[in-house]
């Protein structure tokens, strides 16, 4: 009777443990793609980071399911603003821009500009991205 006991409990723990270690995964990638309206995509990095992206211009849009067509990797960035993600900021939505080549200092990754908000807050800045997911209403 007291190792069925001490399994039963072992089992129960166990199941706690992992639904909290999923939920959290879950409330982080949420909150990665946190986002303010119905027309956004999903950018990864070199580091598989991900954030979503909100361009409000159309010529911008248009560029980002086309990358997402065709699996290519560009340069998407913004004016960096503070935003309450996982990351801390987000790209401007008027300004957000994709391009082929950047200014070497204006180049970091989403975990780096995170890391470093302060010195890119306000600036552009630009990562190498490839889209993985487009959403539109």
């Amino acid at each position: 009777m007291n190792r069925r006991l001490v399994f039963g409990f072992a089992l129960v723990a166990t199941i706690l443990v992992v639904g909290l270690v999923v939920g959290v995964i879950y409330f982080q990638s949420q909150s990665a793609l946190k986002h303010d309206t119905s027309r956004w995509a999903v950018i990864v990095d070199v580091n598989d980071d991900y954030m979503a992206v909100e361009p409000s211009r159309d010529q911008v849009w248009l560029q980002l399911v086309q990358m997402k067509q065709d699996g290519t990797t560009m340069f998407v960035g913004g004016i960096v603003e503070r935003y309450d993600n996982s990351w801390g900021f987000r790209f401007k939505p008027e300004n957000v821009t994709v391009a082929q080549f950047t200014a070497e200092g204006l180049q970091g990754t989403i975990r780096y500009i995170s890391q470093n908000l302060d010195y890119w807050l306000g600036g552009w800045a630009y990562v190498s991205s490839r889209v993985t997911e487009i959403h539109t209403p």
